[in-house]
């Protein structure tokens, strides 16, 4: 993962609102072939405090479950680019 996957990621759980509308979220992701690695976005991930508990695919988008300051959180991230979709949190 380059410097500014890593930045959008980032860039992106600073910038989307926690509390989010409840919608259908889908990702433009294109063939898994292309896609990032789960263990490349996990990385970033962590390295942005969060714990990893669980991570699917749904809908195009990894979705990702995890824990941050003792709060629960889905990520959900379009695997081609990197970048998060949405941020709830539980």
């Amino acid at each position: 993962m380059n410097i500014y996957s890593k930045l959008s990621i980032v860039s992106a759980l600073i910038l989307v609102p926690a509390f989010s509308v409840q919608a259908e979220v889908e990702c433009v992701s294109g063939p898994k072939s292309q896609w990032m690695t789960k263990d490349s976005v996990t990385k970033t991930l962590k390295e942005e405090g969060y714990e990893i508990r669980k991570v699917e695919v749904e809908d195009g988008c990894y979705e990702f479950y995890a824990m941050k300051d003792g709060k629960k959180f889905e990520i959900f991230i379009n695997p081609k680019n990197g970048n998060v979709v949405d941020t709830k949190q539980k």
